[in-house]
């Protein structure tokens, strides 16, 4: 990793009788510059071996595969009739076969889908204004609002979720927090966030999910039945030829991770000021400060 770009490295062993064979695949790279083919970095030639440095990509067709994954998870929280609440990247694990996890419960809720619950607005408000402004640009517009919420809220998410990874950033941002909270509230999705390749089939397929509207956005049986999520010959091999540099993804990545580190030091600073500031009881007795747990 060179600058916060990661890197890949393919090594090819060689013979004198082969070696002009096999440069021949580094003479046909150094000379192709375009955004949907691999881009040469550097390469090195040792007595044995070929050595092609190219940065990362990632192709449509891996999304599809950790979205299909996520929304399976969704699904099942769903027929269970629970809603997470909280799906941003933070909270959705890949093992190292590639198998996704969703954590982190602490915001679930049951719910009874013939009488949904009004969310908390302050909940959602509070995020744009504290230490972590994360928590809010991923929740759905009836969230910060106060309405109902139900399961499209978790579609929403998700949708986020798919936009950094097609996009490498947030679908809605803006250094004025409330004109965050405008265009969420209005959805203005811009495909032209997204990376400059991705197919309109993943472009269509996002504009559903981040619907202003609950009830215009799929349900997890809706996607799954959608065009792009197909995995058929054609439809997986076109998405193979889709491919996106991992820097602007892995830049995000730091940022967050920043805003983490940000978000948990001025936690840290408010709980010691709020353990050693003096306080007045009412009456005589010494005032009660609550351990952290």
């Amino acid at each position: 990793m060179r600058q916060g770009k990661i890197y890949m490295a393919k090594i090819i062993p060689y013979s004198q009788e082969n070696k002009q064979e096999v440069l021949k695949e580094y003479e046909i790279l150094k000379s192709l510059h375009n955004e949907k083919v691999m881009s040469l970095h550097e390469a090195y030639v040792t007595p044995r071996y070929l050595v092609l440095v190219a940065e990362f990509r990632y192709s449509e067709d891996d999304v599809v595969g950790y979205l299909v994954q996520i929304l399976q998870g969704v699904e099942y929280l769903h027929n269970r009739r629970i809603l997470h609440l909280d799906l941003k990247s933070d909270n959705i694990m890949v093992t190292n076969l590639n198998a996704v996890k969703i954590v982190d419960f602490g915001s679930a809720q049951s719910f009874n889908p013939l009488s949904l619950k009004h969310q908390d607005a302050a909940a959602g408000t509070a995020g744009v204004h504290g230490c972590c402004s994360f928590v809010f640009v991923v929740q759905a517009p009836e969230m910060i609002k106060g309405e109902v919420v139900g399961p499209p809220a978790d579609i929403w998410t998700v949708g986020v979720v798919t936009h950094i990874m097609l996009g490498g950033r947030l679908p809605f941002e803006d250094k004025d927090p409330s004109k965050v909270e405008s265009k969420i509230l209005m959805a203005k999705f811009d495909p032209t966030k997204l990376y400059p390749n991705v197919s309109q089939s993943a472009s269509a397929f996002l504009k559903k999910m981040l619907s202003s509207y609950p009830w215009a956005r799929p349900t997890t049986r809706d996607c799954f039945t959608q065009a792009w999520l197909q995995d058929s010959y054609l439809m997986k091999l076109r998405r193979q030829t889709l491919t996106f540099t991992s820097g602007r993804l892995k830049e995000f990545l730091v940022e967050q991770q920043c805003r983490r580190t940000e978000a948990a030091t001025k936690h840290k600073v408010m709980l010691r000021t709020y353990q050693s500031s003096p306080q007045s009881p009412a009456s005589g007795t010494a005032p009660h400060v609550p351990s952290p747990k």
